[in-house]
């Protein structure tokens, strides 16, 4: 008997769980055989809304039943923990019958049935929820709610399970839906939630004006901001774990007519995008910032406009030089992502700690690497000038629309031109275009006079830079679109990437700055092989990276003469 224990207690020692599992779907599925029903052993990843509410929640989780697909024009596949339930089988011809569908039945685990059950936790459902929630809290004490007590009321309110609950749901859809940000914006109906997805804004749902005004203040609480402070704009951050990752959240308030904006940054920790081939970085642009991000001192820009990313292309810099025998220090507003081993400072210009006194702390640091955020005034230019100057590598960031553009931006700030000759090393511009979907990428056919159009865009680019590239023209030009599949929403476009156009400052540059001459991209090309933002995109869209309609929505000058660049013609 002694033995006997001893084996049962050694069998559950080195018992796997992936084999339990193993056996327990083999049983079940011999039971499915049995019982004449097919075995559904996994959950789909995906599951229509319209599929999932053919049954009531309340109903699917009373019986664990659970619609999951369609079945030809009229057949619904559901879900069943016993498919010989007699209950739920009443239930199940009773909303075939309703419905006008037919129900083919598949016997399913608890813990699939559980996971499909769990897709019921949509917004809308949310939104219902709260809307209950506050018609019963009115019905209670209507005057308490709308009357002189209401910021402690409502304080109180918002923490209850609804709201919280909407908050939840609209966070998961955002990050399931690789938001960058979300939008929550007053209107004359409500409140109007939209998600910016690859930079693009969608609209998610509309929020009714109680259960909008609910979600800001749940919001400001997460945040630790004045919620009874609606007058002026405030900033503050959260951060939750969704999935086992830690998100993130930098808030942004707003006063505007009829409420508060509310914007979320959405800040994941994915290490994974500081790195030139995500970036997008080729060729002769490549090449260039991986030798001067190696140099000991002077200064490197990167310029665009507002939401290129700037900063993420900085983080990459830092990310590659990152050594323990360098001391890099960086001034940002605000800290977006977090970089081990670098000494990273939030800049505060209400209590006078801004840029420029920033920077001039940093030289006291024994800096060898110093980033910053931004160059807004000339103070902070002839600082991170000065740095440079005495033996720092400086990287930044500056609002111009081309690389050529920040020499002159800079002078009017006031920086002398040999100063500014002797210290600036490179200077990038870049824009962001969204991906072809590889799921549903497919080869399209556009018209010639396109085709001509785009060779002569690129006639210039040498041998060498499109082998770079990885390209042969001489075999003809190829031209890739997305078509639109589950796995990119139907847009035929995912994730996005920069185009760039970058200058080595050589002695042609040093030159031009000394004499206050305009650069222009045709003389920058013949002297260094420049490749512009525009030539870069379009080597992009013909390696099938992204699409002519993104390099032309980002850059200056048309490519659609002869027709759509995306069309499918002969």
């Amino acid at each position: 008997m002694e033995q006997q224990n001893k084996n049962q207690q050694n069998k559950g020692a080195n018992s796997n769980p992936i084999d339990e599992k193993n056996s327990v779907d083999n049983s079940l599925e011999e039971r499915a055989k049995k019982v004449g029903v097919p075995f559904l052993k996994k959950a789909p990843s995906d599951i229509r809304d319209e599929i999932l509410k053919i049954i009531p929640e309340k109903t699917a989780r009373n019986f664990n039943i659970a619609a999951f697909d369609t079945s030809g024009d009229k057949g619904i596949k559901v879900a069943m923990l016993d498919p010989q339930d007699i209950q739920a089988l009443d239930v199940l011809r009773f909303i075939a019958e309703k419905k006008e569908k037919e129900i083919n039945i598949y016997l399913a685990s608890k813990e699939v049935v559980k996971e499909i059950i769990e897709r019921y936790n949509t917004a809308e459902e949310a939104v219902e929820a709260v809307v209950e929630s506050f018609e019963s809290e009115r019905n209670k004490d209507r005057e308490t709610f709308l009357g002189k007590k209401i910021i402690d009321e409502h304080q109180k309110n918002i923490q209850d399970a609804p709201v919280s609950k909407l908050v939840s749901v609209v966070i998961k859809h955002a990050i399931e839906g690789r938001a960058s940000d979300i939008h929550l914006e007053p209107t004359d109906n409500g409140y109007r939630v939209r998600f910016r997805v690859d930079g693009i804004l969608y609209a998610s749902l509309v929020l009714p004006g109680e259960v909008g005004k609910a979600f800001v203040s749940r919001i400001k609480i997460l945040s630790n901001l004045k919620i009874d402070e609606k007058r002026k704009p405030q900033d503050g951050r959260f951060n939750i774990t969704e999935g086992g990752e830690n998100i993130d959240f930098r808030v942004s308030t707003f006063p505007v007519v009829g409420g508060e904006k509310v914007v979320m940054r959405v800040l994941t920790k994915d290490k994974g995008i500081f790195d030139f081939v995500n970036l997008g970085l080729m060729g002769h642009n490549k090449e260039i910032l991986t030798r001067k991000i190696e140099e000991p001192n002077g200064i490197i820009l990167i310029t665009g406009p507002t939401g290129s990313g700037k900063s993420t292309t900085l983080y990459s810099f830092l990310n590659i030089i990152n050594q323990e025998t360098r001391n890099i220090v960086t001034l940002e507003d605000p800290v977006e992502y977090s970089i081990e081993g670098v000494n990273q400072s939030q800049i505060r210009p209400e209590i006078g700690y801004d840029f420029a006194n920033g920077l001039r702390s940093i030289l006291r640091q024994d800096p060898n690497v110093i980033m910053v955020g931004e160059i807004r005034d000339s103070e902070t230019a002839e600082l991170s000038i000065h740095a440079a100057l005495t033996g720092h590598l400086v990287f930044s960031t500056l609002h111009t629309n081309s690389a050529a553009g920040a020499m002159p931006r800079l002078a009017d700030m006031g920086i002398e031109p040999f100063l500014l000759a002797s210290s600036l090393k490179a200077v990038a511009a870049q824009r962001l275009v969204r991906r072809i979907c590889p799921v549903c990428k497919e080869e399209v056919t556009i018209s010639e006079k396109i085709k001509k159009r785009i060779m002569e865009s690129i006639s210039n680019v040498s041998e060498k830079e499109l082998k770079e590239y990885d390209l042969d023209l001489s075999k003809g030009i190829k031209f890739y679109k997305g078509k639109g599949c589950e796995e990119c929403g139907g847009t035929g476009l995912k994730g996005r990437l920069a185009i760039y156009e970058c200058i080595e400052v050589n002695e042609n540059v040093q030159e031009a700055i000394n004499e206050g001459r305009e650069l222009k991209n045709s003389e920058l090309a013949v002297s260094q092989g420049m490749i512009t933002m525009k030539q870069d995109g379009i080597l992009k869209a013909l390696k099938g990276m992204t699409v002519l309609s993104e390099v032309e929505r980002v850059t200056e000058g048309s490519l659609t003469i002869g027709g759509d660049v995306d069309d499918d013609r002969g």
